[in-house]
């Protein structure tokens, strides 16, 4: 219908721009690298073996090794001259060699047990500082975690959403890919109300849905429950004319007749956001997490799960939709169409806000506030 309105709150233009003269707050804006004193997860388990992985987060190098069935990481470089650990090689299960002279590690705690190139009797062997960083692990449920604090985690639960640990309630999949801009446009991108109507408009997701997804917003309310802050509008618009545009959006013969077979905004139930880097999307009969995990300044990785409460036969058959619909057209092409939009922003250029945005201000505003800036136990 043309110019539908949704409504629940009324308030001038004036109010609504005047409050939404906000920018990242000082925590928020030194982010760049992110909030350290958290869980993020680093590899999926299928990808890490006996031969050390090289891994970037939170701008520090990293190198994963499993010993004993257990991932361990360690700060990728040996205190020696700075060689890259990750190019070395496992000669005795638990231990990790430099491949310039040979400094050996002990994975679970970083201390130097041998300099092979010193002799047995190499007198740098058990000095203080001759060891190289580690960080907590653990690895639950296909997923390797690594807390990038201190080194006096939380429990695991307190930072990771219960569907990514428990697999005999949730089924789940899951997609890792890399994107070129920092995790906050990232994360941003995924808590924006008035993006998808742009982004999305033409992916095959909303084209083959019975339901006709919103076309504007306006005013954006911010309601934290529990660990999550959800993004509620308080004005949602349909197909309308505009000045000068006239109709938008202007759907096919085909979109117009599939939106009739359903309510116009049934397809996502709430959409909100994390601490630390979490997007958590929730649909009929299954949820979405996307975990923006930093690499640098420039880039950073995207865990995306969906997940699903199934079990018994209707786990078969939301797996089968897994993996011959919704891996496709959601976590592959559908957030393809984010990665290249946000890959072009200029995240760092002068904001001018407009109502939507109030979404944005809201998820900024929670961040600085509520951000762990030291770990939890002394």
């Amino acid at each position: 219908m043309v110019g539908t309105v949704e409504t629940t709150h009324t308030e001038s233009v004036d109010e609504q721009e005047l409050s939404l003269r906000s920018t990242r707050g000082p925590r928020y804006d030194a982010a760049v690298l992110g909030f350290r004193h958290y869980w993020y997860p680093a590899l999926l388990s299928k990808e890490l073996g006996k031969e050390p992985k090289a891994v970037t987060m939170l701008g520090e190098n990293l190198v994963l090794i499993r010993a004993f069935g257990k991932p361990y990481a360690l700060h990728d470089r040996c205190v020696h001259r700075g060689m890259i650990l990750s190019a070395g090689e496992c000669l005795a299960e638990g231990t990790l060699t430099c491949p310039y002279h040979g400094w050996t590690y002990d994975v679970a705690d970083g201390r130097l047990v041998a300099a092979l190139t010193d002799g047995p009797d190499s007198a740098v062997v058990g000095k203080l500082g001759k060891q190289v960083r580690t960080y907590p692990t653990e690895e639950r449920n296909g997923t390797i975690f690594i807390y990038m604090g201190d080194g006096n985690p939380p429990p695991l639960e307190d930072d990771v959403p219960e569907e990514l640990l428990d697999p005999k309630t949730y089924v789940s999949g899951v997609v890792v890919n890399s994107w070129k801009c920092n995790w906050r446009a990232a994360v941003e991108n995924g808590h924006d109300a008035a993006h998808a109507p742009m982004v999305h408009q033409r992916s095959l997701r909303w084209r083959a849905g019975t339901s006709s997804q919103p076309a504007w917003y306006g005013y954006v309310d911010n309601v934290l429950e529990g660990p999550y802050l959800h993004r509620r509008a308080r004005t949602v618009g349909g197909p309308t004319v505009f000045p000068r545009v006239g109709l938008w959006p202007r759907h096919s013969w085909l979109r117009r007749h599939l939106s009739k077979r359903g309510k116009r905004t049934a397809g996502i139930q709430s959409n909100s956001f994390r601490l630390p880097s979490m997007i958590r999307n929730t649909y009929p009969g299954y949820a979405m997490v996307r975990w923006v995990v930093p690499t640098d300044a420039g880039h950073c990785r995207n865990f995306m799960w969906l997940t699903g409460k199934a079990q018994g036969l209707a786990r078969l058959k939301w797996l089968a939709q897994y993996w011959l619909w919704h891996k496709w057209v959601f976590t592959v092409w559908f957030t393809e169409q984010d990665q290249q939009i946000v890959e072009r922003l200029d995240y760092m250029a002068p904001e001018q806000l407009f109502r939507p945005d109030s979404s944005i201000v809201g998820l900024r505003k929670y961040i600085e506030a509520n951000v762990r800036v030291a770990d939890p136990t002394p």
